[in-house]
């Protein structure tokens, strides 16, 4: 009799997916599974693509692949969908879907690489622990596999969703885009007469339009807006704009003025330059100068996206177009539009999971899974008709195909906003995919910008009092 094999899909953070080595957890059964146990043991040894012991081959056997996400919910329903479909058309493959939640991922995989437990298939947060597992040899090189499999299509790939650590190693291809946008309540646009925002980058509002329409939209336990003479900023029912604290919801802005996270040649911070401390100055100011977003006080007791949009409390709320999956799962009344710009042009920023091939001697067999998210049209489908991805294959970007994934329950602005933009060029590639030892130097400036977001100090004392310290850290970018 044929024994079952047992290969593992970790889906990690929003930044990027690995393919891990495994000892054999052996379970025939299910598509769905817990992860709570830690492991025990040591890695696996180098494996090359034409080496693997124990590949799927058409001989009977039955290789099990554990799949990891860490969203749970409906998005795992989504997930468990998509194994299913690729089990029905692979007999000797079978995947099954395992949850591990998102504020435990990097330490459970961690473990579990430690413990020689490792999963096959894994997202990994490519901000944190992706790059440095590949130093460690954890990681295989895609680009191997890639070029060995004559039945790969190279076409599908994009490479602004391509992670590399070098110009010849891949250390990760993007499971789904997902792009930074602005959410906003139309009721209260009508309500006090404000025209909504541009759907489309191209005709996105500059600065100081946008500033007064969040002035506008900014109303005080009186009914005044912003602009009044008597507005009351220590009494506000309903704010203009909620800001996005992190790199996701600042680096749009400094690509619109012509700015990057480092510098052109790689060696120090692009936060600290002039344009990127005016950047900062702009973005503290709606808080402080104008009174058009909340404090970080007021911000950590407001609920999530879907409640502030839906209870009138805030008009525009900067995020990622991954929420649309929620708000629409709430029913919530919405749209969506492009980033104001505070430069020349709009722009937005991808932020994107990564799916990475690890050391394993299962690699071949979890590699055919991996081919089927990157080159099958239509595989990652349902993750499409949620809102939460947008495409990795580029053959999947074409009117017909895209606009056949965008239901009734998507904002009417969708398209234009959110997929436009993976056409154009109008959305970059992560900077975590580009930024060598990007998580050394986030976690000096992060902190720092607290004193930036709460009004201790003024953009240009926090940058230029961090600049040092996050140079320190800086290595330049990957494969450039």
């Amino acid at each position: 009799m044929k024994r079952n094999r047992v290969i593992g899909f970790c889906l990690a953070g929003a930044m990027g997916v690995s393919l891990l080595g495994c000892s054999g957890n052996e379970t025939a059964g299910g598509t769905a599974a817990s992860a709570g146990t830690e492991a025990s043991a040591e890695t696996a040894g180098e494996v090359k693509p034409s080496e693997e012991a124990d590949s799927s081959s058409g001989t009977g056997e039955v290789t099990e692949i554990r799949f990891t996400e860490w969203d749970g919910g409906e998005t795992l329903a989504l997930y468990e969908e998509i194994a299913e479909k690729f089990n029905a058309e692979h007999p000797d493959i079978h995947v099954t879907v395992m949850n591990i939640p998102s504020s435990e991922y990097d330490t459970k995989i961690t473990a579990m690489i430690a413990g020689n437990d490792t999963p096959e298939i894994c997202y990994m947060e490519s901000g944190t622990i992706l790059y440095p597992l590949a130093e460690e040899g954890v990681i295989l090189n895609l680009q191997e596999y890639i070029d060995n499999d004559p039945e790969f299509d190279k076409d599908c790939l994009m490479e602004e969703l391509t992670y590399r650590m070098s110009d010849d190693f891949v250390v990760a291809y993007g499971a789904g885009a997902e792009n930074m946008c602005m959410f906003y309540n139309p009721s209260l646009f009508e309500e006090y007469g404000v025209e909504e925002p541009p759907a489309s980058y191209e005709d996105a509002w500059d600065w100081d339009t946008f500033v007064k329409n969040a002035q506008l939209l900014t109303i005080d336990s009186e009914g005044r807006n912003a602009l009044d003479p008597a507005f009351d900023p220590e009494n506000i029912e309903i704010y203009g704009v909620n800001l996005s604290q992190w790199w996701g919801g600042y680096m749009p802005f400094m690509y619109s003025v012509g700015c990057d996270y480092l510098n052109e040649d790689g060696t120090s911070i692009g936060y600290a330059t002039e344009e990127g401390i005016e950047v900062f100055q702009r973005l503290q100011d709606l808080i402080y100068k104008y009174h058009v977003a909340p404090t970080p006080t007021v911000s950590s007791s407001m609920p999530g996206l879907s409640e502030i949009l839906a209870t009138n409390k805030v008009a525009m709320s900067f995020s990622g177009q991954w929420d649309n999956a929620t708000l629409m799962e709430d029913e919530v009344v919405y749209n969506v539009a492009a980033f104001p710009k505070m430069g020349e042009e709009a722009k937005t920023i991808i932020t994107c999971a990564g799916i990475s091939l690890m050391n394993t001697e299962k690699a071949d067999a979890a590699w055919e899974f991996m081919k089927y998210l990157f080159t099958e049209v239509g595989a990652n489908e349902p993750l499409y008709k949620s809102a939460l991805w947008l495409p990795n294959n580029k053959k999947e970007y074409n009117d017909e195909y895209m606009k056949s994934c965008i239901t009734d329950k998507h904002p009417s602005n969708y398209y234009e906003t959110c997929v436009k933009p993976m056409l154009d060029g109008t959305a970059e590639p992560p900077v975590t995919a580009r930024v060598k030892n990007f998580s050394k130097i986030n976690d000096i400036i992060t902190p720092a910008l607290d004193q930036l977001w709460s009004g201790e100090k003024t953009a240009r004392e926090v940058l230029e009092g961090v600049k040092e310290a996050a140079d320190a850290q800086v290595q330049g970018y990957y494969a450039e």
